[in-house]
Order: structure tokens, then sequence, then C-alpha cells
């Protein structure tokens, strides 16, 4: 058995497809598939697609390639590795009779993207749909073999599958989580940030020094000088 459909499949559920040259011939034949299996490639977003892609093709020196029909980006696009069977998923349930996602993240800690993980929703919707799978036929790595694995990390699998359920009843998603916008800032815009909150800190607790008493040396109160105090903490330092 070749997977020879995945890619019109995934298309026609609105999803980037990359093909790999000789995708069609890369692995040996399937006997069978039963699950479709969620990992993370564990490699930092430094590492460009395209090299982790043509680890997923090659393999690593501890275990030949291809390690997974599909890879992942962070923007959501699909890499089309093989349509063989893959070295994904060797000790768990269902051995490597199953079709395997490497999804693009560093196991440790790395947010997910939104438009990455709506992408693997659909796409495990779109392979059970087209096998007439339920979402149950989607496990983790770390559920598949739970003794060695972890990924993919950070990823509720419970949640996952609630709304690959729903795409396949075709409902719609519940909605994004809003990202936290300081995710957004890069190391400098980040680094400028917290001197400015450190400098406002101390003109707060030099500028709370004044404020005692009733009355000022000047006869002010003390509203005077709250009013005061709060004009100058609106202007630059």
């Amino acid at each position: 058995m070749r997977l020879l459909w995945l890619p019109s499949v995934l298309r026609d559920a609105g999803l980037n497809v990359v093909e790999m040259g000789g995708w069609e011939n890369r692995g040996k034949e399937l006997a069978d598939v039963t699950l479709v299996v969620c990992h993370h490639t564990a490699t930092g977003p430094r590492v460009s697609d395209e090299a982790v892609a043509r680890l997923l093709r090659e393999g690593r020196s501890d275990l030949a390639g291809p390690l997974a029909q599909l890879g992942l980006r962070r923007d959501g696009t699909f890499d089309l590795i093989c349509a063989g069977k893959a070295n994904h998923n060797g000790y768990g349930v269902g051995r490597n009779q199953t079709i395997g996602i490497e999804a693009y993240n560093d196991g440790m800690g790395e947010p997910w993207p939104r438009a990455q993980i709506d992408a693997y929703q659909r796409g495990c919707a779109a392979i059970c749909a087209h096998l007439g799978w339920n979402a149950t036929r989607v496990q983790g790595h770390k559920e598949t073999d739970p003794k060695r694995k972890i990924d993919p990390a950070g990823i509720d699998m419970d949640g996952f599958r609630l709304g690959v359920t729903a795409l396949l009843n075709d409902q719609p998603l519940d909605p994004p989580t809003q990202e936290d916008p300081l995710m957004a800032l890069s190391d400098a815009e980040a680094k400028e940030l917290l001197e400015k909150v450190r400098a406002t800190d101390l003109r707060v607790a030099e500028l709370q020094k004044e404020v005692v008493g009733e009355k000022d040396t000047k006869g002010n109160s003390r509203m005077d000088r709250l009013a005061d105090i709060i004009t100058r903490l609106g202007k630059k330092p």
C-alpha cells in the first residue's frame, strides 16, 4: 500500500502541500494503516524548513529515513516526504503501520503558532475523513509510546481530538486563543521595553517620597502634588 492520495486529500481541505521529489516511491510498502501519529521534530526555529524536511527524508545516523510521511511547518504548510512506510513509531502502538506527521517545533516550550495547530487538526481530519475514521484514530506519540515519548509536547491531545471531531462534523472550531503580544517582540524590543519599565519604576519610587504630609513647604496640598506627579509621569524621562 502506498499513500498516493495524500496530496490531493490535503489540498482538497484547503491546505498547502510541498512535494519532495521522489515521494511517491520513498519508503517500503505499507501492509495497512491504523492510526495517525502526531509528533514534534525537536528542531528549533533557527533550523530552516528545508533542512528539517531533508532530515525527515534522509534520517539520522541512528535511524534510517524516511522518518514520517508528512512534515508540518510553522506556517501550516505540509512537506510530503513519502508515500510508503516511515520510521516514526517503531515501538508504539500500531508500530510503523501508521501515518506520521512531524510538526516543526523544538519540543522544549516553543509556542505553537495558531496557523500550525489549525493545519495540524485540519490535516488529521482530512486523512480521517478519507479513511472513514473518527478522531480516536489520531494519537500523539506520547500516547502510543508513553514510557519513552513526550511528543507533541505542549499539545493536549484530548483537546486536539475535539477539534478534529468538530471538523469531521463540519462544525466550526473554537476561536483561537489570543496570543500574548509580547511573544511578537524581538529580543532588542523586549530589552528596550524592560528598560523603560524599570526606569518608570524608579521614577515612581522617587516621586512617592514627595507625597508626605498634608501640605509641602510651598503650601501645596497632597492632591495638588499628586496631580503634579501624574503629569510628570506622563512625560518622557
